[in-house]
């Protein structure tokens, strides 16, 4: 399969993925539930994917990698982004910038991997892991900008070019990078496990603890559900 097909479907599946909540879910009582699964999304995919790639490329340092990408997000959003607002309970809506940074960051090293790795026998291998879970990430992303209440139009808009951030990665390395240096692609993974457990944990988490109870038992099966997704793209 040629360089050019790769980044088709990759992208393709991106787009197909973040599109579909727009097109379900169309009533605000259901976004608090669908955030839950978004949560399991990020969390399983940080734990599954992330983690173990970077710990057998860097080794003991992925933790300080992971503290540091924590403290990059959580510090702003936490400190430097509070503003007042006349809703009250405006969590989300300082996260949904931050989230598409974040998982935005993210697509663009796996690009930066699959086209560093291209001339090496794994491609197929590693083109394929990367489609996995670029589908479930679009749509965690979606979900959160939807909760953001980011309307439609702006959120197929930031879909559109989260979809090319993975493309355009793979296109900058298979110019500018000769063969797949698997050290520094550990240590921006790693950074990419704090960055996804600041979005999960330190909003989401705390949000659908804090507020309307009496779903919580189906946004814990729901935030299991996003996790057994990743875990079932594992690779």
């Amino acid at each position: 399969m040629n360089f050019q097909l790769y980044l088709l479907l990759i992208f393709g599946g991106t787009l197909l993925g973040g599109l579909i909540p727009l097109a379900v879910i169309d009533s605000k009582k259901y976004i608090s539930l669908a955030v839950s699964f978004a949560a399991g999304i990020l969390i399983g995919t940080a734990l599954f994917h992330l983690l173990p790639e970077a710990i057998e490329a860097v080794g003991k340092s992925t933790g300080f990698l992971i503290l540091a990408g924590f403290a990059v997000f959580y510090i702003p959003q936490k400190f430097m982004l509070t503003h007042p607002c006349e809703e009250g309970d405006c969590d989300f809506h300082k996260l949904g910038l931050l989230a598409f940074i974040g998982i935005g960051f993210h697509s663009v090293i796996d690009g930066l991997a699959v086209g560093a790795a291209y001339d090496l026998p794994n491609i197929s291998m590693i083109a394929g892991a990367v489609m996995a879970h670029k589908i479930p990430a679009s749509l965690a992303l979606a979900l959160l900008l939807m909760a953001a209440e980011f309307d439609k139009k702006r959120i197929a808009f930031f879909i559109l070019l989260f979809s090319l951030a993975t493309p355009a990665g793979a296109i900058s390395a298979k110019l500018f990078i000769s063969g797949a240096e698997t050290k520094w692609l550990g240590y921006i993974l790693g950074f990419s496990v704090g960055n996804f457990l600041a979005i999960a944990g330190s909003d989401l988490l705390r949000r659908l603890h804090d507020h309307d109870q009496k779903n919580s038992l189906a946004r814990l099966a729901l935030l299991i559900a996003g996790c057994s997704l990743s875990l079932l793209n594992g690779h």
